[in-house]
């Protein structure tokens, strides 16, 4: 217990430092003169953050089904399992609450065994770490001059075209075959980092998913890996134009990349300070004032901790409704 407790504190202390570091490096002074909010821009902001959350529950929702053999799972209760383990997120480190709270909520509530229920959100992990993957090399050809925007978009293209190929070819055996190929290369090349062995070794997969998956929820999975992206990347465009920040769409799009490895540290509640820095990076390297990266940074921490606050409310109530509506509907039978 006192080494649980030390830990959160060394993290939120880390993050913290962090934080007030990137205040120090941006000059506060920088925030006396705020932007303008443009609240229709928010308002886009937020659309795009419950595209960004229901693609991803479709995602996780079709690797649960596939991976324990039960097709028809409540929608509403898995996106209530997200967003729960979302807000969880925000106070303790996000790989932690993303594999936890999922598994410990299919395990207790959908009855699934506790072994398929990791897995399933391993799986699931594992599908963005592998995107990631493959946009971060064409996005760092762009910040560092290598390649022009047409040739960096062209190459992403390319490339999530392969991955689909990939799917056609192996079908059913897809992510058996990711997750191989993550293992041998990936994981012992960078199991030789002191610092990532650890969390590696813990995040190892050893099951299979051979028969489990069909050449058509592969597909479907793999889509809806690429929709994520496509609402990660508009919800972080959004939040830009709606601070009076201008960079491109497809400066969004080629940024991001780089602000996701960021993340992959993982080391405070919520990415705090970390994720911050990552930003302020990777804005600086496109160009943007350093005036209104410090604005953007924070202005992104305020509206993303609401927008999740609201996404929480409606989820929550949405699925109270529902169960309602379900107990009214089992008394008309009844009766």
């Amino acid at each position: 217990m006192k080494s649980s407790r030390k830990k959160a504190f060394f993290q939120w202390g880390l993050g913290i430092f962090f934080f007030f570091l990137l205040l120090y490096l941006g000059n506060v002074s920088q925030l006396s003169h705020l932007p303008q909010i443009h609240w229709m821009y928010i308002l886009m902001a937020f659309l795009a953050t419950l595209g960004f959350t229901f693609s991803h529950n479709f995602r996780w929702k079709e690797i649960v089904e596939n991976v324990c053999g039960m097709k028809g799972q409540s929608f509403t209760s898995l996106c209530r399992y997200l967003v729960n383990s979302y807000a969880l997120g925000t106070v303790i480190p996000m790989d932690l609450s993303l594999l936890g709270l999922r598994s410990f909520y299919l395990n207790q509530f959908q009855k699934i065994p506790m072994s398929t229920a990791v897995f399933s959100v391993l799986l699931d992990r594992f599908l963005e770490l592998v995107l990631l993957l493959v946009v971060i090399l064409p996005s760092f050809l762009f910040i560092t001059g290598a390649f022009s925007a047409s040739q960096t978009v062209l190459t992403l293209l390319l490339l999530f075209v392969g991955l689909s190929l990939l799917t056609l070819w192996k079908k059913g055996d897809t992510f058996n075959f990711l997750l191989k190929s993550y293992e041998t290369i990936l994981v012992r090349w960078l199991s030789k980092v002191p610092f990532l062995r650890r969390r590696l070794s813990q995040e190892m997969v050893g099951t299979n998913v051979d028969s489990c998956f069909s050449q058509g929820s592969a597909l479907r999975i793999i889509c809806w890996n690429f929709i994520k992206y496509i609402f990660l990347n508009l919800r972080f465009y959004f939040i830009g134009q709606s601070l009076g920040i201008q960079f491109s769409l497809t400066e969004s799009f080629l940024v991001l990349p780089l602000i996701q490895l960021s993340g992959v540290v993982n080391l405070t509640p919520g990415g705090l300070g970390v994720v911050e820095m990552g930003t302020y990076g990777a804005l600086l390297l496109i160009g943007i004032k350093q005036s209104q990266i410090l604005i953007f940074v924070i202005g992104q921490r305020v509206l993303l901790s609401l927008m999740l606050l609201s996404l929480l409310v409606l989820i929550h109530f949405v699925s109270y409704i529902q169960s309602k509506a379900g107990g009214l509907n089992e008394l008309r039978w009844k009766g």
